[in-house]
């Protein structure tokens, strides 16, 4: 575990810094006194002077949050770094979908690569929290095939995949996310999927001892006192819904969605699956926002490949005056993670689909729908399509889905058997004489 700061910029004690400082090191870096304490200070500083200097200059320009300070009776703010303004820019101005069609050359991958978003993202929500599928594929097929689970791991997965397709009704219809919605998702969450039972879409009381700890039992946090917190809730779900404070600075939706998203892990509302909840609220205040580039990131994968700096970055905010900047600056990373991610699968997409042009004579009379299909046929050989997982990989009836494989039959181009009374399609032996047809992604 690591050493919380000494002093505090936020506890109303006002020091004067012996000099003018920025609110970051020279190279940007937002350190926490945790890493801080190892480097040389400036100008023959100590260790602690030099940190003080630092958060003075932060507290001097740190940006409240006010909704979230009164409810919990002490400070939280942001430093408005020039870094996270380039950031929020940058998100600003990406457009996804010119992207895909760039990349695909076709609008309906649009909602292909929504559909993929949500399964990716399920998937690694509960890998998060402890889920462990045979393996990733095998997940998504179940997922785009709606089959039903048959373990606990697997039950999570859908319930994750069923509350985003719940947030996604909730938005669809314009309302406002209240407690009762709130409860609602997590009841989808964890039905049949919590360690503890009776907890799913049941507020925890006081009778309720909650901690926050990792595999080794190390407490990262205990959460407030339970009592109060249905209101404390509701103010949350107030400010995920973008209800501005009568005297409240501006904050920008993206900083919002993050800082619900911290919120949540902050308050624990519930006895388990509150991981979960975080990050479908993200999802929530970003779609609410107006941001279309949410409904095609994963931030779970990324976060997933490094836990610990996820919980650290909960951790730093909270050992130092509530500092929301080091978890701000952590999920943007998070995000910037997740976009190249996407990209690159984009960009390696469509170099395959060049090359399964040049292979497939037919290739120019297919639809979109029937080139990923073939595309992913070639990569997974022995996976085996079936007319439902067509269906829901890309949003279109079964009839439609059945009829784009009947033509691909009848091209040649895809064989088909019965499997356990399932139809499923697999690829003709002329999609796999070509060099790299078997490449993973």
């Amino acid at each position: 575990m690591f050493i919380n700061s000494p002093g505090s910029y936020l506890d109303g004690t006002r020091l004067v810094a012996p000099r003018a400082a920025p609110p970051t090191l020279p190279d940007g870096r937002y350190l926490h006194w945790d890493e801080l304490r190892y480097r040389e200070p400036p100008n023959g500083l100590s260790p602690e002077e030099w940190w003080v200097e630092l958060r003075m200059a932060r507290a001097n320009q740190a940006q409240a949050i006010e909704p979230m300070s009164t409810c919990h009776g002490k400070p939280f703010s942001i430093v408005p770094l020039p870094s996270l303004h380039r950031d929020l820019h940058a998100f600003d101005r990406t457009n996804l979908s010119d992207k895909i069609l760039g990349a695909l050359g076709h609008a309906d991958a649009k909602a292909e690569y929504r559909v993929r978003q949500l399964i990716e993202e399920s998937i690694s929500s509960s890998v998060l929290e402890g889920a462990r599928p045979t393996t990733r594929e095998l997940a998504r097929q179940m997922l785009r095939e709606r089959r039903a689970p048959t373990s606990r791991d697997e039950r999570m997965i859908v319930n994750n995949l069923r509350a985003m397709e719940r947030i996604r009704e909730l938005h669809a219809i314009g309302t406002q996310l209240r407690l009762e919605h709130f409860l609602e998702l997590h009841r989808i969450l964890g039905e049949d999927a919590l360690e503890v039972d009776g907890a799913a879409g049941v507020l925890r009381g006081p009778e309720h001892e909650v901690t926050v700890s990792d595999h080794e039992e190390n407490v990262w946090h205990i959460p407030p006192d339970a009592n109060g917190i249905e209101q404390r809730v509701e103010a949350l779900l107030r400010f995920a819904n973008g209800v501005e404070e009568p005297s409240g600075a501006f904050v920008h939706p993206i900083v919002r969605a993050v800082v619900a998203h911290f919120w949540v892990g902050y308050e624990h509302p519930f006895r388990d699956g509150n991981g979960r909840m975080a990050r479908a609220l993200y999802y929530w205040c970003m779609l609410r926002a107006g941001y279309e580039v949410a409904e095609f990131l994963s931030i779970s994968g990324p976060i997933d490949r490094a836990p610990r700096a996820y919980y650290l970055a909960y951790a730093y905010t909270e050992t130092d005056g509530g500092d929301l900047t080091y978890f701000v600056l952590h999920q943007l990373a998070v995000m910037r993670a997740a976009l190249e991610e996407l990209l690159a699968h984009l960009t390696a997409r469509s170099q395959r689909l060049r090359a399964l042009a040049e292979l497939v004579a037919s290739f120019d009379r297919l639809n979109h729908r029937q080139r990923s299909l073939l595309e992913h046929a070639r990569r997974h050989p022995m996976e085996g399509q079936s007319i439902d997982g067509h269906a829901t990989s890309h949003g279109v009836h079964y009839m439609t889905a059945r009829n784009d494989l009947a033509e691909l039959e009848t091209l040649g181009l895809m064989l088909s058997k019965r499997v356990r009374k399932v139809k499923r399609y697999y690829p003709a032996q002329t999609l796999l004489t070509s060099a790299g047809a078997n490449q993973k992604p």
